[in-house]
């Protein structure tokens, strides 16, 4: 939810619900003169989840209420209920290694398979008013995200950067996958060159006579153009491409540029990062 730009708020108690709607959108405490102009304050369009922590006692009638009130004051609002199989609930808590909520000192319940069957009949109320039930039984975390992704209406989406560096000074940490450059001829020896970068037209023409320059520039696009769908439709949000040469300045400045240009034709859009472009030339 957070990443299809809902801000999210973990365990609030079910009391509290209308008071923080309040809170939230009109910068005062609750009250039904409040709850009125709700719908017309600025911040209204602000998107929040709520996950509740259902076993307090009359927690159903609490969240009744609030949604009744936020519906009057035309604000959308949504009761997802996330259900699961009891023997996949079983098995994520052995794997996980912790306690069902249920499961407290002096509670009557001594097992999981008690707990769910508590669980239950706490969350019927819950389930049966619902606007839509989702089973995550079969789920993985990815498939759980494109669920949920759809129903916000929001498409899982992913931002490249593409890095250039110089491996003198160390590889960026948080780069996926590397490109190394250092086979292509080097501008660093050519003198009128060595106080330029990659940006430069002098440079990337220089690194472009050498053939090899074009082609790791086109093989490297067409990897990229197969990855990035398939890495955005895993789920995938962030993705690094380093591209390598030894000072950062020169070389891997103009292949960046290159890859970047060309992806652009594919609509496939990019961030260009010249880690050492600034660096001492040396």
């Amino acid at each position: 939810f957070e990443d299809s730009g809902y801000r999210c708020v973990d365990n609030l108690p079910a009391p509290l619900i209308s008071s923080f709607v309040e809170l939230v959108i009109d910068g005062s405490q609750g009250s039904e003169s409040t709850m009125s102009k709700l719908s017309q304050a600025p911040a209204a369009q602000e998107k929040y989840a709520l996950l509740v922590d259902c076993r307090e006692k009359n927690a159903f009638e609490s969240i009744r209420e609030s949604v009744q009130k936020l519906k009057a004051a035309s604000i959308g609002v949504s009761l997802l209920f996330f259900d699961c199989q009891d023997e996949v609930v079983i098995r994520r808590f052995r794997e996980t290694r912790r306690p069902h909520p249920l499961l407290v000192d002096g509670s009557f319940v001594k097992t999981i398979g008690e707990a769910l069957v508590q669980e239950r009949e706490i969350l019927a109320a819950f389930r049966e008013e619902a606007d839509l039930v989702i089973d995550t039984s079969a789920y993985s975390v990815h498939d759980l995200r494109r669920v949920v992704e759809r129903y916000c209406g929001s498409e899982s989406s992913i931002e490249l950067f593409i890095t250039s560096f110089g491996f003198k000074y160390g590889s960026p940490i948080e780069a996926d996958l590397l490109l190394d450059v250092r086979f292509l001829q080097n501008p660093h020896f050519v003198e009128q060159l060595r106080p330029l970068t990659g940006k430069d037209d002098a440079v990337a023409n220089f690194v472009f006579e050498d053939t090899g320059a074009e082609e790791i520039s086109t093989r490297y696009t067409d990897l990229l153009s197969f990855l990035v769908p398939r890495y955005q439709k895993e789920g995938k949000r962030y993705l690094t491409v380093g591209v390598g040469c030894t000072g950062g300045r020169h070389r891997s400045v103009a292949i960046a540029e290159k890859i970047s240009a060309q992806l652009r034709t594919q609509s496939i859009s990019s961030a260009i990062i010249h880690r050492d472009i600034e660096r001492a030339n040396k």
